[in-house]
């Protein structure tokens, strides 16, 4: 059964896509990364500019919704924030989440963390180095400087992403419906 696997805010979205098999493991085909930025035009009311990155970010989620048609969707929830830029984002991503269908199975950012490298504390860096070391033929995207090859910061987001699915699988929501699909699965074999 495919998933899709959600690392969202406001100014980038990271997503992983696979295929959970028949014993609860699962495959990472593919990923992507969808980025908004800010607009720098005055005449652009802030609240407006806002409404149109999420729709963008809407949209993009959706166009995979339709195409892979998941049966389960993971997401990391946000967390709390200390600034208005921040509770922003909280709410944006929250509004998010709550349209998507089939309703996901959430996880926390310390959930996330945990699952991939055992450490609540785990640096963006060590979740690139961590998702790449474990899914290396992926569509990672590259920097060159001074002729060096390196795994650019925006990768945090789809690395987040396999992440999730990592974290998801774990739940008991997840173990839940897995049961239900195997069950299924040998009802249609009989």
């Amino acid at each position: 059964m495919k998933y899709l696997a959600i690392d969202s805010s406001l100014a980038h979205t990271g997503i992983a896509i696979g295929e959970i098999l028949p014993d609860g493991s699962f495959t990472v085909e593919a990923i992507d990364l969808h980025e908004t930025e800010k607009t720098k035009n005055k005449q652009v009311r802030a609240s407006s500019d806002t409404i149109k990155r999420c729709r963008e970010t809407y949209e993009f989620l959706q166009g995979y919704i339709r195409n892979i048609k998941p049966a389960i969707i993971f997401v990391e929830t946000p967390s709390g924030s200390q600034s208005a830029s921040g509770m922003k984002n909280y709410g944006v991503t929250c509004q998010l989440i709550a349209a998507l269908y089939p309703e996901p199975i959430e996880v926390t950012p310390d959930e996330v963390k945990v699952a991939a490298l055992n450490s609540k504390t785990a640096s963006k860096r060590a979740m690139i180095n961590w998702a790449y070391g474990k899914y290396p033929d992926l569509t990672w995207i590259w920097r060159t400087v001074k002729g060096q090859r390196n795994l650019q910061d925006n990768n945090e987001h789809m690395a987040d992403a396999i992440a999730v699915v990592h974290a998801g699988v774990r739940t008991p929501e997840f173990k839940k419906l897995n049961h239900l699909f195997n069950e299924r699965r040998t009802e249609e074999k009989i």
